[in-house]
């Protein structure tokens, strides 16, 4: 067995309350940084930002500003985010020009390691990013699944039952991320190893509202050669799967952007995409970034 890397105190200084929660250390400041210098980190495994409860943040963050400081370090001319990116992107929901935060001296390596301690410690991670981040710190530090979950104080076999959702095909990892399936429904299709009758399982889940039980029972009785489950149309097939992409895809777009994103798509490969605004300097931030930096020197 390979032997483990030694963890030092490396760990143990990474397994602390997250950052909105503990004191600013001796000899730290807090500053305001310009928020266009205030960059996400591209490795962060939280990937899934709801507009609705984004939205209900930024609304909060334009009255009572931020109330809790954005964790960075620096990152070229500016700063990266360590902890912190969902109030981030809210205070650029809420056009604001700067953000408070504290700057840590953390090379790449502990910048992401804090950043992945941080968010598996958070309530609101979907299945998928905690799977996925779970698997990356295993990997980042040799841990097994009883010794990640020993050190994040989680049972083991929460761990184990979460890693396997690794497992499903990319169509039901995606439905998960967004909400569209539970958890329960997910583990229940794991029996079925063939591609095809997971996502038949999944249009019919959606189609027909299947509670997890429902699921369970009909994924058994497939496994004990019974008849197939019925099949939902082509057509409306291919809209489930559509509007799930679609939904997915705009999140993603919000996410990077920092602002609503809606997509509509009528079925053809046609549609519209908005995008969200806030004051006449951001449109013109977003149609320069569009269109390029010379686009609005002739107006």
């Amino acid at each position: 067995m390979a032997k483990k890397q030694a963890l030092g105190k490396g760990l143990d200084a990474l397994f602390a309350p997250p950052p909105e929660e503990e004191a600013v250390r001796e000899g730290e400041i807090i500053i305001s940084a310009p928020i266009e210098k205030v960059y996400p980190d591209e490795k962060q495994h939280r990937k899934i930002f709801h507009d609705d409860t984004l939205q209900e943040l930024a609304d909060s963050i334009a009255i009572h500003g931020v109330i809790s400081p954005l964790l960075v370090r620096k990152f070229g001319a500016g700063y990266q985010i360590i902890s912190g990116e969902r109030r981030y992107r809210a205070s650029k929901l809420a056009g604001l020009k700067e953000v408070p935060v504290i700057v840590r001296d953390l090379d790449a390596k502990a910048a992401q390691e804090a950043a992945l301690i941080e968010n598996l410690q958070r309530e609101d991670l979907n299945p998928i990013d905690e799977a996925n981040g779970y698997a990356v710190l295993m990997r980042s530090f040799n841990l097994t699944q009883e010794e990640a979950a020993r050190q994040l104080g989680k049972s083991r076999a929460a761990v184990a039952n979460a890693l396997r959702l690794l497992n499903l095909p990319v169509s039901a990892q995606s439905m998960l991320k967004q909400g569209i399936i539970t958890a329960g429904h997910a583990r229940a299709l794991l029996p079925l190893k063939d591609e095809g009758a997971i996502n038949d399982m999944l249009l019919c889940i959606v189609d027909r509202e299947m509670t997890v039980r429902q699921v369970e029972e009909a994924v058994r009785n497939i496994l004990e050669g019974g008849a197939p489950i019925q099949k939902v149309s082509r057509e409306k097939a291919k809209n489930e799967v559509l509007l799930a992409q679609m939904k997915e895809v705009a999140n993603r777009a919000a996410a990077s952007l920092g602002r609503k994103v809606a997509i509509k798509d009528d079925g053809s490969g046609r549609g519209k995409i908005t995008l969200e605004y806030f004051d006449s300097k951001d449109l013109e931030e977003v149609l320069c970034t569009l269109c390029g930096e010379d686009f609005l020197l002739n107006l």
